[in-house]
């Protein structure tokens, strides 16, 4: 099984090693990143988070931070409280906001990795490692789809997690691995 409990003690075990980098994957889509933001918001507090995103309106969107909503529109680099920590987002793929963020944080979210994983962009995660200060790095996954070659990515990961679908939503679950099929 690579249910939630199983990918929340792979998370505070990752936290509590010196990894840097985890691959968190599986057909829980939309969840998976606030399964990570909810790790950190319970443990961690007043913490600087940087949130890389595919695109700065998703921010906004009702269902994508899940226990808080958002108002007004994001810039990239402005400090955002939300719960117990202040995240700054920038654009996985618009490479001219990176800039705008701080240089030093405590964790780094990647969110989803699926265009970097698709565009072999791997500049995003290069100024992360290089030009970034950050202790753990979370990319998180969308759709695992088999066609994807995330060899690109091995020299980055440290460890790996699965958070699928299928104890809370065998439909869903079922649904989305005929997508990851494709």
């Amino acid at each position: 099984m690579n249910n939630k409990e199983e990918c929340y003690k792979k998370i505070m075990k990752f936290m509590e090693s010196s990894d840097k980098c985890i691959l968190v994957k599986g057909t829980n889509q939309y969840k998976k990143h606030k399964l990570v933001m909810s790790f950190i918001n319970k443990n961690y507090k007043n913490e600087k988070i940087l949130f890389r995103i595919n695109g700065m309106d998703n921010i906004l969107k009702s269902s994508f931070l899940g226990w808080t909503r958002i108002k007004k529109k994001v810039r990239s680099g402005e400090n955002i409280k939300i719960g117990n920590n202040y995240y700054q987002f920038d654009s996985i793929i618009t490479s001219n906001t990176w800039p705008s963020t701080d240089r030093k944080f405590k964790f780094a979210l990647v969110y989803p990795i699926d265009p970097i994983i698709r565009n072999k962009k791997y500049d995003v995660l290069e100024n992360l490692f290089i030009d970034k200060e950050i202790e753990k790095i979370f990319l998180i996954s969308w759709t695992d789809k088999q066609k994807y070659d995330y060899k690109g990515l091995k020299s980055y990961i440290d460890s790996i997690t699965i958070y699928d679908a299928e104890e809370e939503n065998a439909e869903y679950h079922k649904k989305v691995v005929r997508i990851q099929e494709k």
